[in-house]
């Protein structure tokens, strides 16, 4: 039973972990224009 939930449990955050980074990734990578810190 208990190793069960931990499987269940490390499932569930590596899957919230992957949708967090390919979020942040996809957002990054189709920014339309160039940040100001950039241009200086």
């Amino acid at each position: 039973m208990k190793k069960r939930t931990f499987y269940g449990l490390a499932t569930m955050l590596a899957a919230l972990a992957v949708m967090v980074v390919s979020t942040a990734s996809w957002v990054y990578v189709h920014q339309d224009e160039t940040p100001e810190e950039l241009l200086k």
